[in-house]
């Protein structure tokens, strides 16, 4: 667990998300209570845990670490909630049926996939019509080979390329911004 600690504050850290808490940004998502929500990359639960309590249904947690995964079971249990089922693993591993999800939220995964584009028709086939992909990135301050960053624009092509339409761009901090694409 230890070499997990430094990880998880971060990921536990509001100043990862510009100092917006996860409720603050979510009020500014269109994700529906009667949405079934894939958390891709869910980490230690930052949004997974104020989603289950926006919810009707379950909310899905998906991330390929298993201290992560336990992190959320702790929490919830803490906080008595039900509605949320872990995933371990990859998304192609996950099982989930083609057309059976809402919404996808990834915040601040997608810059870490390579390549992209792949995922992005994965996560496309996964989605009903109209659904969604809510992607939370920063914008790199410099560019270059080496930036770990995702641009919104180079974003906002690859998801066009999976076959989204991004239908919402805004930054609620200068450097955090919001893409909200379509099936």
């Amino acid at each position: 667990m230890h070499k997990h600690h430094n990880k998880i504050a971060y990921l536990d850290d509001p100043q990862r998300n510009g100092g917006l808490t996860a409720d603050i940004l979510l009020d500014q998502l269109p994700i529906k209570s009667y949405h079934k929500v894939l958390d891709f990359g869910a980490g230690t639960g930052y949004f997974t845990l104020p989603l289950a309590q926006r919810l009707d249904g379950k909310i899905l947690a998906l991330d390929h670490d298993p201290v992560m995964l336990e992190r959320i079971k702790e929490k919830a249990q803490a906080a008595a909630i039900g509605n949320i089922e872990l995933l371990s693993g990859e998304l192609a591993d996950a099982a989930l049926a083609e057309q059976s999800l809402d919404s996808i939220l990834a915040s601040l995964v997608l810059h870490e996939i390579k390549p992209l584009v792949p995922m992005l028709e994965h996560m496309h086939r996964l989605l009903k019509a109209g659904g969604q992909l809510v992607a939370i990135e920063l914008e790199p301050k410099t560019g270059g080979p080496k930036a770990p960053r995702l641009t919104s624009s180079g974003l906002e092509q690859q998801l066009a390329q999976a076959g989204f339409e991004v239908v919402e761009k805004f930054f609620p901090t200068e450097s955090l911004y919001i893409l909200v694409a379509r099936k």
